[in-house]
């Protein structure tokens, strides 16, 4: 999966300890949600369940990031089940875009 692969370059390589940290907690969330879209009967109930599995500290600013988490999760699911390169690189994209509105989110709470 490249996204895995990308978090861990960012996880074992980064000069920032931020970034480094919140790789290595991305690539566990990116598990996790994996495993969901394996088991998975439908969009609809995983995008329900993966939504709050600790996106931002507590999930208490998650809600403001559902209009690009959403995509993601669907993005996950398509790639656990058609696994081809095309999905892939959808999954990818749809990690950066989520990720650059959570960073956002994020630099508001402090």
């Amino acid at each position: 999966m490249e996204l895995q692969a990308y978090l861990t370059r960012i996880a074992e390589s980064s000069e920032s300890y931020f970034q480094q940290h919140l790789a290595k907690e991305d690539l566990a969330r990116v598990e996790k949600l994996a495993a969901m879209a394996r088991e998975a009967s439908d969009l609809e109930t995983l995008q329900h369940d993966a939504l709050y599995i600790g996106w931002t500290p507590g999930d208490l600013r998650t809600g403001e990031l559902k209009e690009v988490l959403l995509p993601l999760i669907a993005a996950m699911l398509e790639y656990v089940r058609a696994g081809s390169e095309q999905a892939d690189k959808a999954l990818l994209q749809a990690w950066l875009a989520f990720h650059e509105e959570r960073i956002k989110v994020l630099i508001h709470c402090l």
